[in-house]
């Protein structure tokens, strides 16, 4: 990004709504008084690194509580659908883990996998962590 031009798109304050949004979308659960400070902490990071790609504008929400990631410079984004026993098995069927992370994006957006293959590593991270947030499992 240019000096000229905002490093974030949205308020903190609007993220951190369109995030609560998101999740209760998709029934992932927002109370963390039962989590261990260990599970704690890996939610909030988690959270934080969403929310943060919210602000940037990659990540945007839809009406309908779906998340799309735009990779900066595309013209078309990845809308992400809820993870199903498909996902897990994606995720799970492959002993190499990117692989498998690829094909549960890959399940979870309706994509061929072999595009998750080619983003750049920050973009495939930044997909990487909407699955995780759909996949916990509280």
């Amino acid at each position: 990004m240019s000096a000229a031009t905002p490093k974030y798109k949205i308020a903190s304050e609007v993220a951190e709504q369109e995030f609560e949004r998101m999740c209760e979308a998709f029934r992932v659960e927002l109370d963390t008084s039962e989590l261990t400070e260990d599970e704690r902490k890996e939610w909030q990071e988690l959270r934080a690194e969403v929310v943060r790609d919210l602000r940037i504008g990659t990540l945007i929400v839809g009406v309908d509580g779906r998340p799309t990631y735009t990779p900066p410079g595309a013209s078309k984004g990845f809308t992400f659908n809820a993870a199903t026993g498909a996902t897990l098995i994606a995720l799970r069927s492959k002993t190499n883990e990117v692989e498998g992370n690829c094909m549960a994006m890959a399940d979870m957006t309706q994509t061929d996998r072999g595009t998750f293959s080619k983003l750049p590593a920050r973009d495939f991270f930044a997909c990487g962590r909407i699955v995780r947030l759909f996949l916990v499992d509280r």
